[in-house]
């Protein structure tokens, strides 16, 4: 079976008719028309309902798209993981966890790897493993996993853990309290992250396993840093990541509060296709940012107990 036929194939179920598959893709209907005979030969079955309106897909249907899709998406992998390595290039995606991680261990990397790429990319948690499964990252440092991302095709390794703590203005009233709790927090403006952040389903997952159902942001920013500055500004306070938070903290832009009474341990995973590690140089790499990841891990689990 040809790869053109298969992607002849989608391109009909995406457009819904052979006659604008065949427009797009510069072919005659007849042709378009082969094309899918004989995909339906090669599975035996029929995979397309074709009416004079359009196709739709069959039972059969469905599951060889999903089975075409997944072929043609390996192929790509290692297309681009093949590339990756004639070039010596890596791109290591990261949720807002790996703010103040990922750059240290970029320096680590080229240190180690003098002929080494390495390129970093921050976005949410789950657009990054996006990225990997099309293919466009390498590693995700990730705190919260997405229901595409499975076992069976993703190395996931546990490197540490996180903790959801409260971000306060530094005049704040609970910025002086002994010990803050959910209902204290919940008297005031939260500033939420939008939902393609890890962080997010994960400040709501602990929220509901704390016995807190319906929580309405009063403002939801789309980047970490209008966060911090949002809440710096006096604009609401935010439950978010200690790790994400340290710097800022740090620098005295802001106040970090542990929560009482809030499930607020997470775990934090590095994330990589098995097709990468089958790699021997992609295998090194890879053990060499968890095995620092970790050491930077338990410097932040002893920042997190000064805090308490």
């Amino acid at each position: 079976m040809r790869i053109d036929f298969m992607k002849t194939f989608l391109k009909v179920v995406e457009k819904g008719s052979l006659k604008s598959a065949a427009k797009e893709l510069g072919m005659s209907i007849s042709s378009v028309s082969f094309q899918i005979n004989s995909l339906e030969e090669f599975y035996g079955a029929k995979l397309l309902n074709r009416k004079v309106s359009g196709v739709t897909l069959t039972e059969e249907g469905v599951i060889a798209k999903k089975n075409i899709e997944s072929i043609l998406g390996s192929i790509e992998d290692a297309k681009k993981l093949i590339a990756n390595l004639r070039e010596d290039k890596i791109t290591i995606a990261s949720g807002m966890v790996g703010l103040n991680i990922v750059f240290h261990l970029q320096n680590l990397l080229r240190a180690k790897y003098p002929a080494l790429e390495v390129n970093v990319i921050l976005r949410g948690a789950h657009e990054c493993l996006k990225l990997l499964n099309k293919g466009e990252t390498d590693f995700v440092f990730a705190g919260d996993i997405s229901e595409e991302i499975t076992a069976d095709k993703f190395n996931i390794v546990e490197l540490g853990r996180d903790w959801l703590v409260v971000i306060l203005p530094l005049n704040h009233p609970l910025a002086v309290k002994d010990e803050v709790y959910l209902e204290d927090i919940l008297q005031y403006p939260l500033i939420f992250l939008t939902d393609d952040y890890g962080i997010t389903t994960s400040v709501m997952k602990a929220l509901r396993a704390s016995g807190v159902d319906d929580v309405k942001p009063s403002m939801v920013v789309g980047d970490f840093f209008s966060k911090l500055n949002s809440v710096s500004s006096n604009l609401g306070i935010a439950i978010t990541s200690m790790i994400a938070a340290s710097k800022a903290y740090e620098v005295g832009l802001v106040k970090i509060k542990p929560i009482k009474d809030l499930v607020d341990e997470r775990n934090i995973y590095l994330v990589t296709s098995k097709l990468s590690t089958e790699c021997q140089r992609m295998k090194e790499y890879f053990d060499f940012i968890v095995e620092n990841s970790r050491v930077l891990f338990d410097e932040y689990y002893k920042m997190y107990l000064k805090l308490q």
